[in-house]
């Protein structure tokens, strides 16, 4: 079925005083744009790694894994003590208390046996053998038993020791690579300033010229900027709601509270409120994007709606 078609032309220039704006607009952003400034990569850091504080806690701890730490005084003595070392030597308190106790007994017995008259008798010599042997052999019997505890005893001690001093010198390193840490977050924090400050920097004159732009477009918003023609099919409400599903309104027109944030893909990008309504959105003022590229803007009941998909872009919420 065949159909007629009508073309919509509206023509709304801008008034006389601020073509100025729009002119230069224009011509600084050639100007900007063939001096390189904007869109450049940065050549700097932006991670800071791990600095020598950090890299000196982490080498002591490895050490601090992979031996075992130097021995103490204390660790020696209990090393001498553990090995036996005293036991062979004996005990001078211990030997002394048991002559003691084997002369007293030996007295003891001379003396019984001196008032029976039987004294240096070959009885008197068998009791006296025997009772100083079994004092003797029991005496040495509990002395040596004691004196294994007293090693086992020594060896736990000895690795407590080793325990304790190992987890003093990882914890002591644990608290130097803590210290590295902080550092490594102020070194990080500066290089993300730096950064940040090199961004701005490299982006100001397109910031800058995104003032100029929003001023021009305040001022002449109200009248447009250019000429637009667009051809309908005879269906005309069919045609728009087409048309409508890939462009989307964005005339300064319908905007408020308009403020510039920023440049991508050369288009000055805005954040706004639709007027009536709280949500804000960020994307492009269609006043601006029809001197640059005029085939991605069309005009829908009597405003102007942009394709961002023909400028490589998304309109979002702010």
């Amino acid at each position: 079925m065949g159909g007629k078609s009508s073309t919509q032309k509206t023509e709304n220039k801008p008034p006389k005083w601020s073509e100025p704006l729009f002119r230069q607009s224009a011509s600084e952003a050639q100007s900007i744009y063939n001096s390189g400034k904007g869109g450049n990569v940065y050549q700097g850091q932006t991670v800071a790694g791990l600095g020598d504080t950090t890299r000196a806690g982490i080498s002591g701890i490895q050490s601090a894994a992979g031996s075992l730490p130097q021995t103490s005084a204390a660790q020696n003595y209990l090393t001498d003590y553990a090995s036996g070392k005293y036991l062979k030597e004996g005990n001078p308190y211990f030997n002394d208390a048991l002559q003691g106790q084997l002369d007293d007994t030996a007295a003891q017995v001379q003396s019984q046996f001196s008032g029976a008259g039987r004294y240096g008798s070959g009885a008197n010599t068998g009791v006296l053998a025997s009772k100083l042997g079994n004092i003797r052999s029991t005496a040495l019997a509990d002395q040596f038993s004691r004196d294994q505890q007293n090693q086992l005893a020594a060896t736990g001690q000895i690795d407590s020791a080793n325990s304790n001093l190992f987890q003093n010198r990882l914890t002591g390193q644990q608290a130097v690579v803590g210290a590295g840490q902080l550092e490594d977050q102020a070194r990080q924090q500066q290089l993300t300033a730096d950064f940040t400050k090199w961004q701005s920097e490299d982006m100001q004159p397109w910031t800058r010229l995104g003032l100029l732009q929003s001023a021009a477009a305040g001022s002449a918003g109200n009248y447009g900027t250019n000429t637009q023609t667009v051809s309908q099919p005879f269906n005309a409400l069919q045609g728009i709601g087409a048309l409508g599903s890939m462009f989307t309104k964005s005339d300064a027109r319908l905007k408020t509270h308009i403020k510039p944030v920023g440049v991508k893909n050369g288009h000055v990008i805005y954040e706004w409120r639709y007027i009536g309504s709280k949500m804000r959105y960020r994307g492009v003022m269609a006043q601006d994007v029809i001197d640059f590229v005029p085939s991605a803007v069309i005009v829908q009941n009597g405003y102007y709606a942009v394709n961002y998909d023909m400028l490589g872009l998304e309109m979002e919420a702010a």
